[in-house]
């Protein structure tokens, strides 16, 4: 068990050449960035998902691509979302900076991404000038900060350009751009095997708005084109915060107020900080759930270490060799991902993070309940990110009421369950993944096995696990000889459906058991308790087959 803030030394030493062991150690004072927990490329991004590197604080997600003449920053921000309580509806891009400039494209070019402190930097000489560029996305200030920097004054010329991706209304002031405006109509792309376009209209519009501040050392700012021009400045930095009006309680209709007032607070704020307290407030803020945990696999390659990381993942799949420090970087960057998506406030890490770039994205960028949402949130518990989850459990304990009416229509049970696909209001589409609330519910038992978090376990583990169990009892079905079995169940993206299946007969049968350790720990529902724990030893348990 790793207790919940404890700062953790992990090595993994080889026994007899074919185990390995755990060894919790505690963690040396804060260290300086390490080269092994560095992604980097010696050219820019031209490919979103294969080359764009990103970074977030849970409430937004940025893609940064470090283009020399054209820097593009693609931006999220967890709540825009299309969709009401009956259609699961899709996760929504946002936009883009765009920031021209007028140098040439240089040389000796690095871009890179610090996962230990959450930055990413570009740095490249052109016309004997070094440039340097500092990405973030902080916590603590609430907002994206981009850092344009040179060895020389006067370096910089060009413009700041701000693109809505649902075509909302652009506001130019002299250092601020804004975008705004309302998602409930769309088209969106149907179907498997025949792909085909369709307009839906939802119950619930969302309003939104994203601002851009640009403040500048040195040289001039103007309005130009619908853009913010800056002309020899010595150095750049641009904010951006987005929001839109959803609040996650469904008894205010899932609506609250316009987001221009927070966001422009939020920025009035970062825009007056010191931009050094800013990163330093923000690397402080990450490296303490970052440095929890170190993972030793062996020694670095020095030949491998000098490869960009692009070229290493080439050579990774061709060597006969291993690259155990390729293999830890990989550990790290999964939590990486965790820190930067889901963070206390705000949304649930779904399918492709806080990064979506598109208005019709595959699965609809959605939290899956057949196996993706869970799979998200593993290495909360065991990789000692466990502040990271309260998202996850508070966006399920939000939409329990939307579900406990879905699940009465389509079974008439007690309790609640979900489909596949599902939304930020409870809406939740394509098939039945019956058992998939359980899943859900091993996390939720999870987070309480691993910090003993007695008030989080009362207030709301229990509560949904109590109701999960609910719609099992009412769903078993008695086989002849007493034994319990799931009806017409599947396993996820396998086989037919039918009575029993072991995937369905598992996560019941531990949904069960947590629930019964549950109600001990805080000493309440006796006989709730004893019928679950009777109905566990009924269930059919695994079996070998033909």
């Amino acid at each position: 068990m790793i207790s919940k803030r404890m700062k953790t030394k992990t090595s993994l030493l080889p026994i007899a050449g074919t185990c390995a062991l755990a060894v919790l150690q505690a963690l040396e004072p804060a260290r300086a960035a390490e080269p092994e927990l560095t992604l980097w490329y010696d050219k820019p991004a031209s490919h979103w998902e294969k080359e764009a590197l990103p970074i977030g604080n849970g409430h937004l997600g940025a893609m940064c691509f470090g283009g020399m003449q054209q820097e593009r920053i693609q931006f999220n921000e967890g709540s825009l979302w299309i969709g009401d309580e009956n259609d699961t509806g899709a996760y929504q891009a946002f936009g883009d900076i765009l920031v021209e400039m007028d140098h040439a494209d240089g040389a000796n070019y690095r871009r890179e991404l610090d996962i230990s402190r959450g930055i990413h930097t570009v740095t490249y000489t052109s016309g004997g000038v070094q440039y340097r560029r500092e990405y973030f996305v902080s916590y603590p200030a609430r907002a994206l900060v981009l850092r344009f920097t040179a060895d020389k004054p006067g370096a910089y010329s060009g413009t700041v350009a701000l693109t809505d991706m649902h075509e909302g209304k652009i506001l130019v002031e002299k250092n601020k751009l804004a975008s705004s405006g309302s998602l409930q109509g769309y088209t969106y792309k149907e179907g498997s095997a025949k792909r085909e376009s369709s307009t839906k209209s939802y119950a619930i519009a969302l309003q939104y708005e994203a601002q851009v501040r640009v403040l500048h050392d040195g040289g001039t700012l103007e309005i130009a084109d619908g853009r913010i021009a800056f002309k020899r400045a010595s150095s750049l930095t641009v904010f951006l915060d987005a929001g839109t009006d959803f609040v996650q309680d469904r008894s205010k209709g899932w609506r609250g107020q316009h987001p221009h007032r927070v966001v422009s607070a939020r920025l009035d704020t970062a825009t007056k900080t010191p931009y050094n307290k800013l990163l330093a407030d923000h690397v402080k803020d990450f490296r303490e759930l970052f440095d929890r945990v170190m993972l030793n696999l062996g020694p670095a390659d020095r030949a491998l270490a000098v490869m960009p990381t692009d070229q290493r993942l080439d050579n990774y799949r061709k060597a006969s060799a291993g690259d155990p420090v390729l293999e830890n970087l990989i550990f790290q960057y999964g939590r990486y991902l965790l820190i930067a998506s889901s963070r206390p406030g705000g949304l649930p890490a779904n399918l492709q993070g806080k990064w979506n770039d598109s208005n019709q994205p595959s699965w609809r960028c959605d939290y899956h309940t057949d196996i993706n949402v869970q799979m998200n949130y593993w290495p909360a518990q065991v990789a000692n990110l466990s502040e990271c989850f309260e998202p996850y459990s508070k966006w399920l304990n939000s939409i329990r009421e939307v579900r406990i009416a879905a699940t009465k229509e389509a079974f008439n049970t007690r309790g609640w369950t979900m489909r596949a696909e599902n939304g930020l209001l409870g809406g939740s589409t394509w098939q039945w993944v019956e058992s998939g609330s359980a899943w859900c519910m091993q996390n939720i038992w999870d987070r309480y096995a691993f910090t003993g978090d007695q008030e989080y376990l009362r207030t709301l583990a229990y509560p949904m696990m109590k109701e999960v169990c609910e719609f099992w009892l009412d769903r078993l079905k008695t086989l002849p000889d007493g034994t319990l079995v799931a009806p017409n169940g599947y396993s996820p993206e396998h086989g037919p459906r039918e009575d029993g299946v072991s995937h369905d007969q598992q996560l019941i049968w531990d949904l069960f058991g947590n629930t019964v350790e549950a109600a001990d720990a805080l000493g309440v529902d006796r006989e709730f308790r004893d019928k679950i724990a009777a109905k566990r030893n009924q269930l059919l348990g695994p079996k070998i087959g033909q």
